[in-house]
């Protein structure tokens, strides 16, 4: 039988012609098939040269580096189980996909095949969850992988921000399940918050911010606190603001209490937590601003932590000023005011960056809307539109 590969003229490196269609490779794939033999056509493939790329990009430069102490499994375990589960060859694939599309010469024409690998990743996690008691514990632990991919490919995506706070809820919710009937995973080292903080001991004891910019930001989000409508508002809040003021403390101090940030949002009950995220909750929005000032703070941080996994990595520029300017524009100029202080921080930050690496800013196109399969995030916490109304 002869191996056949995608044509050269489908690399992005070199002679500068049009990429081949996906649809010209499973001609070509076909006919060289039966030139192999005669008596016996070759099965098409479902993967395009395409995705044997993205799936490749992932396990050298994209692959998470989460959980701690799991850093290898992505390279060694995890894709062994990719082509018995959809849900997570798409994942790989979505992910893989998302980031070569933000590293590569011409990547944003990838950016579409990225979306839709998610949304069918989504849309077959949603049937994998479905089986409830069914699962096995790998299955478990497959469905957690999947969650960890998709976090981590939100978070390269200019409009990202609810999809990422769903799977890292979604993180800790399968992680708890799997704790609660397994105690253990056969696939990943899973930790306690507790753990997960010793095991970041190496983390410098400097301080992330400087003291004045931290009381700065401290002082501006108490001003939000007459606006809180939930629960769920007040625990965002007390968790960020802790989280904030670790910042003037050391990397460790932060790091340590960010897990506490992410509890709040796995910890909440379905129905709280969609009224927490849904577009209309404008106290949510505002509150994410100040998350989204941490994020900027921890970057360092988060870098420094990649680099010690011992994994291989491309750095992209970080999404966060784009998911601020998009929550800015659409909150009400009243409460624009209130979240002006870390709107300044983001956006310096992001004018720098700009200045001395340029910008991407049209290299994923806002299309995650389109393919987001709104069944498998009801689990999580999400309905379809219009099913709950939230107060402005």
């Amino acid at each position: 039988m002869e191996c056949v590969y995608p044509s050269k003229v489908r690399e992005w490196v070199g002679a500068g012609k049009q990429p081949a269609s996906r649809r010209d490779s499973v001609i070509a794939s076909s006919q060289r098939g039966k030139q192999a033999s005669p008596s016996q056509g070759l099965a098409v493939s479902p993967w395009s040269g395409d995705d044997l790329r993205f799936f490749h990009h992932f396990l050298v430069v994209a692959r998470p580096h989460l959980p701690f102490g799991s850093e290898v499994t992505w390279a060694t375990e995890v894709p062994r189980y990719a082509h018995e589960y959809p849900h997570l060859m798409h994942a790989i694939l979505a992910l893989g996909a998302t980031h070569y599309s933000l590293v590569s010469p011409n990547g944003s024409e990838y950016a579409p095949t990225a979306i839709i690998h998610r949304g069918k990743a989504l849309k077959a996690l949603s049937a994998a969850i479905a089986k409830g008691p069914e699962c096995t514990k790998t299955d478990m632990d497959v469905i957690l992988a999947t969650c960890y991919a998709l976090v981590f490919q939100a978070y390269h995506m200019h409009d990202g921000l609810v999809d990422f706070a769903v799977m890292v809820r979604g993180c800790g919710i399968i992680t708890n399940c799997i704790f609660d009937k397994y105690q253990t995973s056969q696939l990943f080292h899973l930790q306690t918050e507790e753990e997960a903080v010793e095991v970041v001991t190496f983390l410098a004891e400097e301080p992330v911010g400087s003291q004045l910019q931290i009381d700065s930001l401290l002082a501006a989000i108490d001003s939000l606190q007459p606006l809180f409508q939930s629960t769920i508002h007040h625990r965002f809040y007390h968790a960020l603001r802790v989280t904030l003021a670790a910042l003037a403390i050391s990397n460790r101090t932060a790091f340590a209490n960010l897990t506490k940030i992410y509890a709040v949002w796995y910890e909440a009950e379905n129905r709280e937590f969609l009224m927490f995220i849904a577009p209309a909750n404008h106290v949510s929005r505002a509150l994410f601003m100040y998350f989204l000032a941490m994020e900027l703070f921890m970057q360092p941080v988060y870098i420094r932590l990649r680099e010690l996994s011992g994994t291989t990595f491309l750095n992209t520029d970080t999404v966060v000023p784009q998911w601020a300017d998009s929550i800015y524009r659409e909150l009400p100029a009243s409460m624009q005011e209130l979240v002006a202080l870390p709107m300044q921080i983001i956006a310096a930050d992001g004018a720098s960056k700009r200045i001395v690496r340029g910008t991407r800013s049209e290299g994923f196109p806002n299309l995650h809307a389109e393919f987001f399969d709104m069944e498998t995030s009801a689990w999580l916490g999400c309905a379809k539109a219009g099913e709950v109304r939230v107060l402005e």
